[in-house]
């Protein structure tokens, strides 16, 4: 049975909020210099996930255009405010992930919502690398084992080496009140 419930955003939370508050008036908006989304590293990233996840008995999940929009943003908002986040040499976060949630069930009807984050200087295979990484940490691994019905995968990586990736994982509103608030938007 799924619970309605909010995903918590796995350990690296904690560690953000124990940081200096960002405000978000003053957190720099310019572009990412350098760099690029790297359609080509997501695709095989998330054939390293889905064949993750069908070794461990799991069904594979499927992409979703509004979860990948939102992933590769927050990619780019990583790589933008680089520096900006205290949280050691990765310098990853989940700041605005409740807004992420958030417009993942107004927007696409979505229950419940967690995702992963990673940053760092990858060599070798990107994919391979972040799967790894992700599997062998207990929380990004909890959220990699759950069912989950979609998911947005977005990659940026810089021109110095530097990758972030984010994995939002989302479960589809089916409940009688998630339908009606669903007509109510029309």
């Amino acid at each position: 049975m799924r619970y309605r419930k909010l995903v918590p955003a796995i350990a690296v939370v904690a560690l953000a909020s124990c940081g200096p508050q960002l405000d978000t008036t003053r957190v720099p908006v310019a572009a990412a210099s350098g760099g690029a989304m790297s359609s080509s590293v997501t695709q095989r990233l998330e054939s390293s996930l889905n064949r993750y996840r069908t070794s461990i008995g799991k069904s594979a999940i499927p992409r979703h255009a509004g979860l990948d929009r939102m992933a590769r943003e927050h990619c780019a908002f990583m790589a933008r405010n680089r520096g900006k986040f205290s949280l050691g040499s990765e310098n990853i976060s989940h700041f605005g992930f409740e807004s992420r949630a958030l417009v993942a069930q107004q927007r696409f009807g979505m229950d419940s919502v967690a995702e992963n984050v990673a940053g760092g200087v990858i060599k070798g295979d990107i994919p391979a690398r972040l799967v790894s990484a992700w599997t062998a940490s207990k929380s990004h691994s909890y959220n990699l084992r759950q069912d989950w019905d979609y998911t947005g995968i977005g990659v940026y990586v810089a021109d110095d080496g530097m990758v972030y990736a984010t994995q939002v994982f989302a479960i589809k509103g089916h409940s009688h009140m998630a339908t009606m608030d669903r007509f109510r938007q029309f």
